[in-house]
């Protein structure tokens, strides 16, 4: 039986820019401009990866995040499962349930050079999605639903010393896969940094962010109150999106295979590692320094200074087609299928993706974010918190290196740079 066949019965899914001190331009038709070309130098000298890392030695001390707060009751799938006030993209309660109101908006956000790190507002996104941009790299695709970023000091506050908002960024260019995630958040709202001529078109952005230094690729920052007003004007009366699909529950459904740490090797320059942290019960994020040495430091969220945690790790594997050595597409429109690795509570277990249509998106006509499965066709309980999702291509492996720990070994599809 193949896996379209056993995961049939199941529902499904849904899914860009104002400027720092610079450009916005907002537009609700497909993206048509003549683009800055800042916004889309690509670094030329990484290489793909040919090379395995030297032996993972973390070097710098991490930081401990705050404790991640633990959903007491069973959120989603259905509508009808999520309580008022909880954001069906995290299993969670949101301090202002208002913002839940707002369609979703999501941002593109660089990853390289390694000078844009730390990137500004990714502790506060419920999803981010990863994927490969080639030259062995990748760039981030926040979705931010929910309540907005701000700036927070150690103790938990919000920090005085900073501006009275907050920024997101680096923002950067648009990438194909970006059609799909969008169109699984309905009425969603997609932020870049321009985009290449042969796909702007496809990407129907609602805004564009633009950076305010020539000379600095990595200033293009979008202002957090413009993101608000970006959702707001973005939302019309006759809106009807649903986010929810996915189950939450804090206890696991089964035992899975022991999973204290997972090496990430996109590229000898490009290599992360996740560390679970029995405290919080959250993945902690480090990142390496692009130099090949495979040695680690805490990846932080520069608008507090904290260590990246995620409650679920994904590794989603799919179909990647290299349209140019530069543009590569993915297949995750309606209707598709595919394995997916999930890290949770410091376990690996195997489950199943789909953008398959259910009842309910047969019955209203509206698509929901992409849904994990079990084997049988049934809901997948995440963690409540946020999830990260590696998008990889199908032959990319997730190997046991014994003890507990798990490489994500990615290869990159023929033909991409």
């Amino acid at each position: 039986m193949n896996i379209k066949t056993i995961l049939f019965p199941v529902l499904i899914l849904a899914l860009v820019s104002s400027a720092c001190s610079a450009v916005i331009t907002q537009a609700d038709q497909p993206v048509v401009e003549n683009l800055q070309a800042a916004a889309t130098v690509v670094p030329t000298a990484l290489p793909t990866a040919t090379a395995e890392p030297a032996p993972i030695m973390q070097s710098v001390e991490q930081s401990q995040p705050a404790q991640l707060i633990s959903a007491p009751l069973t959120v989603g799938p259905n509508p009808s499962d999520v309580p008022a006030g909880y954001n069906p993209l995290t299993g969670l309660p949101v301090s202002d349930p208002s913002t839940l109101e707002l369609p979703a908006v999501l941002i593109s956000i660089t990853n390289f050079p390694p000078s844009s790190r730390p990137q500004a507002g990714l502790s506060f996104s419920p999803w981010v999605f990863e994927i490969y941009i080639a030259e062995g790299m990748t760039r981030y695709l926040a979705a931010f639903y929910g309540d907005f970023p701000k700036t927070i000091s150690a103790d938990g506050q919000q920090d005085a010393n900073q501006p009275p908002t907050a920024e997101v960024g680096p923002v950067r260019s648009g990438r194909l896969p970006y059609v799909y995630i969008r169109d699984f958040f309905q009425n969603s709202c997609l932020v870049y940094a321009g985009a290449t001529y042969q796909i702007r078109a496809r990407l129907r952005g609602c805004a564009m962010v633009f950076g305010d230094d020539s000379s600095n690729i990595n200033s293009a920052m979008l202002d957090v109150t413009r993101l608000q007003k970006i959702a707001e004007q973005n939302k019309r009366p006759s809106d009807a999106f649903n986010y929810t699909g996915n189950l939450f529950n804090a206890t696991p459904s089964e035992q899975g295979a022991p999973a204290s740490l997972i090496n990430v090797y996109y590229s000898l320059l490009n290599q992360g590692q996740w560390q679970y942290d029995t405290a919080s019960g959250a993945y902690l994020k480090l990142t390496d320094f692009a130099d090949g040495s495979g040695k680690f430091t805490p990846a932080t969220d520069r608008l507090t200074g904290k260590q990246l945690a995620f409650a679920n790790v994904v590794v989603l594997h799919t179909e990647h087609t290299v349209l140019n050595p530069y543009i590569i597409d993915v297949k995750m429109g309606p209707g598709e299928t595919g394995k997916a690795t999930i890290f949770r509570d410091g376990q690996k277990f195997e489950a199943f993706w789909t953008t398959i249509n259910g009842e309910y998106e047969q019955t209203t006509g509206l698509r929901r974010p992409l849904r994990f499965v079990d084997a049988n066709g049934k809901p997948f309980a995440l963690k409540p918190g946020q999830t990260w999702v590696h998008i990889v291509t199908n032959p990319s492996e997730v190997q046991d290196q014994g003890s507990g720990q798990w490489k994500l070994r990615f290869y990159a599809p023929a033909g991409a740079k």
